[in-house]
């Protein structure tokens, strides 16, 4: 690891080396800086004191995303219109225009009322699970749900969830930090079908409207009402966040578990202790690295000052195995009580996830349900989450139902 200190006081290293770093060395990192320049024009901020502060700070705004494309080299196209509309990157009053018009469909009350749908599509998910032979839960589980939850949400057909959950996937790479510019071809190709597979939908309930929440949207005159692009770029956005982190975080969490026998078994046994296990789950390995901001002023930290005009990388990864903050925060802890809470991995502030009580049901759904129909299912390869920065990749978990 190649270390300098910069003419701002500021370590440096590249985001090319820093997105290589294993956990273990980004602690090594953390116990010496509190933040570190990985480019130009962006800095990383590795301690938790600093991150829970900053992550709802109002002194930081949203990442914009024409900002957010010109330092990571997104090219324009479908890609960077998306980038740039979609209500992840705005801030102040056109961040809560778009939020609203899809706030009451979210809000937490509305969907704890769909707990009974989320465990009978995980019911229907797990029981077309093969028995007796090796399969990949990540691809036959994980990713089904959310996506097929997605889908109800929204009012798609739900035998069209596989598939745009894959172009999904390929547009998540433009929220990979840093940003993969061989791939770009794939990500803008998947961005175009997206779009134009929504346009689609959204067209179709304009002219005959059903009782779904896309017809709603499409069909809105009120004040609220957002214009036909706009929309489609919002409807893409939601597809893309209630289809990508959560099969992430599920497929880690049941890893974690299958690989810690006595955990598995004791949470089976008492299925009260079924969020704690996710909470935990998503603090060891976050499917989410780091929460974007930008600082439009100088931000003063007890050890470092963040310039002027920087892009902030929240490292919510680091953060949460901050030793400062938490005991043997290496160590999957069932029982912990010195987690931050609420759990950084949804972020922070007016962008707290719009999402995160059905991802979080979803994940206590799913689990519960591969309890139940599954008790005794085996871990043949555990998965792995790659990147430290941004949305982070969950490679397959390999399991085997006797």
């Amino acid at each position: 690891m190649t270390m300098v200190i910069g003419e701002d006081g500021l370590p440096f290293l590249s985001s090319e080396e820093f997105s290589k770093l294993s956990a273990s060395e980004i602690d090594a990192l953390r116990r010496e800086y509190s933040v570190v320049r990985v480019h130009p024009m962006r800095v990383s901020v590795l301690r938790s004191s600093d991150v829970q502060k900053l992550i709802s700070d109002p002194r930081l705004i949203q990442l914009p995303g024409a900002q957010y494309c010109a330092v990571l080299g997104i090219a324009p196209g479908r890609c960077q219109s998306f980038l740039t509309r979609f209500m992840l990157m705005a801030n102040g009053p056109e961040h809560q225009r778009l939020r609203a018009a899809f706030a009451r469909t979210f809000a937490h009350p509305v969907m704890r009322g769909k707990r009974e749908n989320v465990r009978a599509v995980a019911d229907r998910i797990v029981a077309d699970l093969p028995r007796g032979e090796d399969f990949d839960f990540l691809d036959l589980c994980a990713s089904r749900l959310p996506a097929e939850m997605i889908a109800e949400v929204l009012g798609l057909p739900v035998s069209q969830s596989r598939w745009f959950a894959e172009k999904v996937y390929s547009l998540s790479r433009c929220l990979m930090v840093p940003y993969d510019v061989s791939s770009h071809d794939e990500i803008e190709a998947a961005a175009e079908t997206l779009y134009q597979f929504v346009d689609e939908a959204l067209e179709a309930r304009r002219k005959e409207p059903q009782d779904d929440l896309l017809s709603m949207l499409a069909t809105d005159e009120s004040a609220r009402a957002l214009d036909a692009e706009t929309l489609n770029y919002q409807v893409m956005g939601l597809i893309l966040a209630g289809s990508d982190t959560t099969r992430s975080g599920f497929n880690v969490t049941v890893g974690l578990l299958l690989g810690n026998r006595e955990i598995w078994d004791e949470v089976n046994a008492n299925r009260d202790l079924i969020p704690q296990a996710i909470e935990e789950a998503l603090r060891v390995a976050p499917p989410v690295g780091s929460t974007p901001r930008f600082a439009p002023q100088p931000v003063e930290l007890p050890d470092a000052t963040v310039p002027a005009n920087q892009v902030v990388g929240l490292s919510t990864l680091s953060a949460m195995r901050d030793d400062e903050q938490l005991v043997d925060p290496e160590n999957f802890d069932l029982h912990r009580k010195d987690a931050v809470r609420p759990n950084m991995v949804f972020g922070g502030g007016a962008h707290r996830c719009l999402g995160e009580m059905l991802a979080r049901i979803e994940m206590e759904e799913g689990l519960a349900a591969l309890m139940d129909a599954a008790p005794d299912i085996q871990l043949v390869e555990a998965p792995r989450l790659l990147g430290n920065a941004g949305i982070r990749r969950s490679t397959p978990l390999i399991a085997r139902i006797p």
